[in-house]
């Protein structure tokens, strides 16, 4: 591991896509191969007043676009993180409907089930750089 940082944000509710955009068969080849999980189908969202765009991207995983019956996919830039006891990835798409405060978590689990989070909850989310 090359270090990391840490902030804390408050789950809040997305836009309903991200069950869509984790069940494509591209999306879930390319997380499991470049993150090593298999990704619940959805995403939380965290608000908070770290601004995603400051990431070092020198240290991002790429997970690749691209594009099916004629429509694009966007790629995203991955950072491994964990939340608790729980390791996932932020993403951060390369095009977005997001406000820019607005984070997204992936993991291997439904996080909120398993944390026993809800909107609204704060949560700390710590970042791993990597090498």
């Amino acid at each position: 591991m090359g270090g990391g940082i840490a902030f804390s944000g408050i789950v809040t509710s997305g836009l309903g896509e991200g069950a869509f955009y984790m069940s494509m068969e591209h999306y879930k080849k390319e997380i499991k191969g470049k993150l090593g999980f298999d990704a619940y189908p959805g995403t939380l969202n965290i608000k908070t007043d770290k601004k995603i765009n400051l990431f070092d991207e020198k240290k991002a995983v790429i997970i690749e676009g691209f594009e099916f019956e004629g429509k694009v996919f966007y790629g995203t830039r991955c950072y491994k993180a964990k939340i608790k006891n729980i390791n996932g990835s932020i993403l951060v798409p390369d095009k977005s409907r997001h406000e820019d405060n607005i984070i997204e978590f992936i993991a291997p689990v439904h996080l909120k089930s398993e944390l026993g989070i809800k909107d609204g909850d704060e949560i700390r989310v710590e970042i791993r750089w990597q090498k």
